[in-house]
């Protein structure tokens, strides 16, 4: 097993690419990462992955949730689904 180069526990923040290069990889035990959310952006796969040609925008609206989705909600969780409505 590879030696730690860091201290366990530690919890970094920011732009995940120059730390992942920094770490020892054979002693992480988990990655977290937690990507943009309501960006406004499209995302693009990187040329030569899998996925390369895929893309997303990463905006909605709640318009975007239907009244279906509503009602699910608010059978399931009524205190979230109180938040939506308020927010709405």
């Amino acid at each position: 097993m590879t030696e730690p180069n860091f201290t366990s526990g530690t919890v970094w923040t920011g732009d995940n690419l120059p730390v992942l290069r920094g770490m020892n990889s054979g002693c992480v035990d988990l990655i977290y990462l937690d990507p943009p959310f309501n960006s406004n952006r499209t995302y693009e796969a990187p040329i030569g992955s899998k996925a390369a040609g895929a893309s997303f925008k990463d905006a909605w609206t709640l318009d975007d949730v239907d009244v279906y989705e509503h009602g699910e909600l608010a059978d399931r969780n009524p205190a979230a689904y109180a938040v939506i409505k308020a927010a709405r």
